[in-house]
């Protein structure tokens, strides 16, 4: 998941916005700036997202709804809450620690498997379980979409007989095909981070 990390240099941290109840423009903005910082794409699930209409600014731990800042926030597709399982993980580890919102140590603790399915590296990491279930990346409807966007692509390249470099360039200059980016970089072997980073 390439868009779960934070920035201490976010313009978000840098004006000060924060999510007010009933400040509709102030909240707009707010998501105008999730969705530049994530390139577009939701931070739970990696599809593009249309516009700003599409996506609602998403509260990691509802809990502190009102009383959180930029680390927990993320701009996402409205159907992603539906995966979430807010209840079942109220006082899991992860929410202290953040683990993934750093790109290095999220990379070292889950992977993404072929066929559309996430797992912890270490299966003694029950945080890495429990991050994994709790945003629903294994969801069997996302999973699926995950699979048919994959196969879809494939099947556009090999009918096209683009090259890895050919697919990287399409790829590159049709980002709503980016979506569910973490599987196409492991399933086509394309390195697709000159993109998100």
């Amino acid at each position: 998941m390439k868009f779960l990390s934070k920035s201490r240099d976010s313009k978000i941290l840098s004006s000060g916005i924060t999510y007010q109840e009933g400040r509709a423009e102030n909240n707009l903005k707010l998501r105008q700036h999730l969705l530049a910082e994530q390139k577009n794409f939701c931070a739970y699930t990696e599809k593009f997202i249309e516009g700003l209409d599409s996506c609602e600014v998403e509260h990691f731990d509802s809990s502190k709804k009102y009383n959180d800042n930029y680390f927990n926030y993320y701009a996402v597709i409205r159907k992603a809450n539906q995966y979430k399982k807010d209840e079942q993980y109220q006082d899991a580890s992860f929410f202290e620690t953040l683990f993934f919102q750093n790109k290095q140590e999220f990379a070292a603790r889950i992977q993404y498997l072929s066929e559309g399915v996430y797992e912890e590296t270490d299966e003694k990491d029950t945080e890495a379980a429990e991050l994994i279930d709790f945003l629903g990346f294994n969801n069997p409807v996302l999973s699926d979409e995950r699979k048919n966007h994959i196969r879809r692509l494939k099947n556009i390249f090999s009918v096209a007989k683009f090259s890895k470099e050919k697919q990287k360039e399409y790829l590159l200059n049709h980002k709503r095909e980016l979506s569910f980016i973490t599987a196409i970089e492991v399933e086509l072997g394309i390195n697709l981070s000159k993109f998100y980073e």
